[in-house]
């Protein structure tokens, strides 16, 4: 469990379920009625994506413990999962880098691969899973995230108390870079940011990252982590000027199709 705290306050939002806005911008224009069907709560925390009729792709580090026989809600129905498959370079940071000097850690979570598939036990029937983004010209798109945790501003940070709160939330940014494993993106401050600007928080590892073409959306990163220097105990996650990092589902895509193919 302080693996996962320390990994969510000390990344991007290593873990996806919260959404940290502009502080100038009403929080109801960041609100959504209802998180896309696509979208999977994990057993534990975070979340992950609908790709198959039978398999969710998310973040490596929402896996907890053994899922092996847990209950997923998709749609109006309960599905059991079946397997897990974590990506073989995914590397899960020792204990030792957990406190202390934050570039220990960075240079781990950069190096490691954050995905794992998770299928489940029967094909699902009352939800579209979305379609993977294959192509590698994620720069300079725009990207819509969602989640539903912990929320603050950009000039405060995050508030861990909201977590609970289970608000869904949607923001927008743009593909700063993409580059091999990871797409990142900075928190602007509002003279440079787009309407609904924002950033991942605490709880939103695995949400989805989305990019539409004519109106379909397409599943092109994963929430993971948050850049950050100095010492742990003094990080706040979601400050404007921040860096976000998404696992890039482009780079992966081979993987994941070798996988759900099997």
């Amino acid at each position: 469990m302080r693996f996962f705290i320390l990994l969510a306050l000390a990344c991007c939002c290593i873990e996806s379920k919260a959404v940290v806005m502009r502080h100038d911008i009403s929080v109801e224009r960041y609100h959504v009625e209802k998180m896309p069907d696509y979208i999977i709560d994990l057993p534990h925390e975070g979340h992950g994506a609908l790709i198959a009729k039978q398999w969710i792709v998310t973040v490596a580090h929402t896996i907890f413990y053994d899922y092996t026989g847990a209950i997923l809600n998709i749609g109006s129905q309960e599905y059991q999962v079946e397997k897990v498959y974590i990506h073989p370079n995914y590397l899960k940071p020792r204990k030792e880098i957990l406190s202390g000097d934050m570039m220990p850690l960075m240079q781990v979570l950069k190096s490691s691969s954050d995905i794992a598939l998770i299928k489940i036990s029967k094909p699902v029937s009352n939800v579209i899973p979305i379609s993977l983004y294959s192509k590698s010209d994620e720069k300079g798109k725009i990207l819509t995230v969602f989640g539903k945790g912990a929320t603050g501003n950009g000039l405060i940070g995050e508030n861990l108390d909201t977590k609970a709160l289970h608000q869904p939330n949607r923001f927008q940014n743009v593909v700063e870079s993409a580059n091999g494993k990871w797409l990142s993106f900075k928190f602007d401050s509002p003279h440079n940011a787009l309407p609904l600007e924002g950033m991942q928080g605490s709880g939103d590892s695995g949400g989805a990252s989305i990019i539409y073409q004519n109106g379909i959306p397409y599943l092109a990163g994963l929430s993971s982590w948050q850049f950050a220097t100095g010492d742990m105990s003094t990080f706040k996650g979601g400050l404007y000027g921040t860096t976000a990092y998404q696992t890039r589902i482009s780079n992966y895509y081979n993987w994941i199709k070798g996988v759900v193919g099997s």
